[in-house]
Order: C-alpha cells, then structure tokens, then sequence
C-alpha cells in the first residue's frame, strides 16, 4: 500500500453564495481528507458549509460546517484528517460549498481539500 494525496480547489467570489467542484479520485481506498481555507471566513460573519456527493447524488458527508473538516492539532499526520474510510470505486464525486451570506469586499474564499488515499501500486 502507498498513501498519496489528491487535492481538490475551489473558490466562492465575493457576490456569490456556493460554488461546486466535480472530480474523480484515483482507484484507491480513501482514508481522510482535510480542509485549508485562505482565512476570509473567519473575519465574516458567514456560516460557511461543505457537502460531498458520488455520481448518483448521494451524500457521501452531508453538508456540515468547514471546520468539520479541519485538520486537527496534535497526533499522528493521517489521524489528524476526517475520517473518510471508502473505496473510491472509479466513481465521480462533487464537493459543494456554501455560504449563507455573500462575502463582503472583493477577496474570494478560497478552498483546498485534500483526501489521502492508498492504493496497490504492483511493480513490474
């Protein structure tokens, strides 16, 4: 097994509510994922919210809160990320991001979301 990251990248303009990125994660089993934001949520006073969906629009997270799929400080690298633990199954995917309120000024809310997956990796 080898672990590998995939990043996904999005962004919400100013004068926008939400925004959706579609992707595909490479064969492999899914073990976490983690959120990094540029920071501008946290000086609005917006409820900002992520939802992932497969191809056949089912809720693989339904929609929560950013911070829930933070980081966490302290630990092992791979347990500090959200637990995912699913086989990506060459499926499509959709990450959905919210806001309640448009964002002010004219800085966008940048996302990256990275997954950490293994997969068998034979050598010829």
């Amino acid at each position: 097994m080898r672990q590998i990251q995939y990043v996904v990248k999005a962004v919400i303009n100013p004068e926008e509510l939400n925004t959706s990125v579609n992707f595909k994660l490479p064969t492999g089993f899914t073990t976490g994922a983690a959120l990094y934001t540029n920071g501008i949520e946290k000086a609005i006073n917006a409820m900002a919210t992520i939802e992932m969906k497969d191809d056949n629009s089912i809720a693989i997270v339904p929609s929560v809160h950013i911070d829930n799929w933070r980081q966490s400080n302290g630990g092992e690298y791979e347990k500090s990320f959200k637990p995912m633990n699913f086989d990506t199954g060459n499926k499509d995917y959709s990450l959905i991001f919210t806001l309640d309120e448009k964002l002010p000024g004219d800085v966008p809310l940048k996302f990256h979301v990275v997954f950490l997956y293994n997969n068998n990796i034979q050598r010829m």
